[in-house]
Order: structure tokens, then C-alpha cells, then sequence
């Protein structure tokens, strides 16, 4: 048995891509699958459909399989470095447009508590109606 960094949960070394799956939703790697609007996917090796995180749900009814499209999946490892020890998940395509979408949040809300700390520090408190007098000169002044 292959003693590994627990930080390097998903990543084996030395495996084929076949047996590659994703860590959130279980998806195959290099496997077309079936899917629904609804986030249904049907898995081929357990012959059942399951849901975006994984799970095992029941069959769509046929006008729901009437609206599948089948997609390629491709499995890719994300590093995530911000933390003290350096982590790797195996994360496919859906999965990792949730993650950055995610993130890309977090990084918008930071962004916008700032701005308004830069704000509050230099002009006062923003209901104060003489602060969007005081912004609109700082405007005209620039310009």
C-alpha cells in the first residue's frame, strides 16, 4: 500500500486517466455523459443517474430525457495555495466553474468592504447627504 500526503487526497500517482473521478460530483474523467438541465447525470460504470453532488437519484421520466445533452468530461487538478499546506482536488469542468464562481464572489465582496472603508475613512458615512455633494466636487476637480 502507497503511504500518501493527506493533503494529496485525489491525486494518484501513476493512474490512467479512466479511473480519474471528480471529487464533488463523481464524474469520470475522458467519459461522455448524459445529463439533464436539472444537473442529473447518468453514470455508465453503476448503470444510475445521480445528482450533481453525487448522489444516487431516481430515473427521469422520458419527456425529462427527451431535453439530455451529452457533454465531455474532463477531470483536471486545482491547487489551492492560500492555506498553509498546499492542496490539490481533482475538480471536472462543472465543478470547477462552481469553485471560481464561488471564489470570484468572495473576491467581489472584499473588494466592495474595502471601497466602502476607503470611503467612510476619508469622506464620512455614505447616507450623510453632504457626502455625495463632497464626492460630486472631487469629481468636478478631476475633471
Amino acid at each position: 500500500m502507497q503511504i500518501r500526503a493527506p493533503y494529496l487526497d485525489p491525486v494518484r500517482v501513476g493512474e490512467t486517466s479512466g479511473n480519474l473521478r471528480c471529487r464533488c460530483c463523481g464524474r469520470p474523467d475522458g467519459v461522455v455523459v448524459r445529463c439533464l438541465p436539472d444537473g442529473r447525470w447518468y453514470d455508465g460504470a453503476d448503470e444510475t443517474w445521480r445528482d450533481g453532488r453525487g448522489r444516487r437519484v431516481p430515473w427521469p421520466e422520458a419527456t425529462e430525457y427527451a431535453a439530455t445533452t451529452d457533454i465531455l468530461v474532463s477531470v483536471e487538478a486545482l491547487r489551492i495555495t492560500r492555506s498553509a499546506v498546499e492542496r490539490v482536488r481533482l475538480l471536472c469542468n462543472r465543478c470547477r466553474r462552481l469553485e471560481g464562481a464561488v471564489h470570484g464572489r468572495a473576491c467581489a465582496r472584499i473588494s466592495i468592504l474595502l471601497r466602502r472603508a476607503i470611503g467612510d475613512l476619508f469622506l464620512g458615512r455614505y447616507d450623510d447627504p453632504a457626502v455625495l455633494t463632497a464626492l460630486m466636487d472631487l469629481y468636478r476637480k478631476d475633471g
